[in-house]
């Protein structure tokens, strides 16, 4: 488990001045197993919230990607896909808000277990049901959707698929632009990171998944690490390279009125 979660200090304070903090199961983590971990106690109190809040776990999604409804420039309510930078809680209405980067522009949408998921990295970088109807698409069939292409990508019950045209076959004719740009939360020094899909695909599907790359392509440590994106490119495909670009994930958004209501 990476990144925030919310926990539930429990038991006596230790003669150390430690105390003993339980996972709370809610947001990212509401099927995580059961963990715990000693922190000093003086570091507690300043980070204390509500038991609304723990409970709800927007604050769990910061730094993850998701999957979200969202009402779109036509005014429809549509699936969209983005990275969690920053979250509040509003106390006096026991909700909580999400700050999702999409594509560059920073917009506020209210936090809702019915239609937030948590995705794996190379869903978000394929976005099988972007800009899909939430009223053609139900909930539970954008969770299944996710599941198939990320078993088809990784291999699980058959073999792995590179392919993009393969893994969104099944997606209504979903085409994507592996050059595109989308931004990634480097977690260690908390900078939103821009990276083409490519790379994002290339790197779980060929350093995680220890496939061997046609050109011999060489990967970093983690997939913000580019050093070894000089050493070859894909065979015969015309590829500009990776990008990577910092960015501070808090531009204004210009998208304010397309916000859910």
């Amino acid at each position: 488990m990476v990144g925030f979660a919310y926990g539930k200090a429990e038991g006596p304070v230790t003669r150390g001045g430690n105390a003993k903090v339980k996972l709370v199961h809610s947001g990212r983590w509401v099927e995580e197993e059961a963990e715990s971990v000693e922190l000093a106690f003086d570091e507690l109190s300043p980070r204390s919230v509500s038991a609304e809040e723990a409970l709800d776990g927007a604050g769990t999604f910061v730094g993850g990607v998701i999957c979200m409804s969202r009402v779109g420039a036509g005014g429809t309510r549509v699936w969209e896909y983005g990275l969690v930078v920053g979250y509040r809680w509003e106390k006096n209405l026991k909700q909580g808000w999400l700050d999702v980067n999409v594509r560059g522009s920073v917009v506020s949408v209210v936090y809702s277990a019915s239609c937030t998921q948590d995705i794996a990295v190379e869903v978000y970088a394929l976005q099988p049901c972007y800009g899909r109807s939430t009223s053609l698409v139900m909930f539970e069939e954008v969770k299944q959707m996710h599941e198939h292409v990320y078993k088809l990508f990784n291999g699980v019950d058959g073999t792995a698929v590179r392919d993009t045209k393969v893994l969104l076959s099944d997606m209504g004719g979903r085409q994507i632009d592996e050059s595109d740009i989308l931004p990634l939360l480097d977690i260690t020094s908390f900078e939103v990171v821009e990276v083409s899909i490519e790379h994002i695909l290339d790197y779980v599907y060929y350093k995680e998944g220890e496939h061997f790359h046609p050109s011999d392509k060489k990967f970093g440590d983690t997939i913000f690490d580019i050093a070894g994106d000089h050493a070859g490119t894909d065979a015969g495909s015309g590829s500009r390279g990776t990008e990577v670009v910092l960015s501070d994930g808090l531009s204004d958004s210009g998208d304010d009125d397309n916000a859910p209501s």
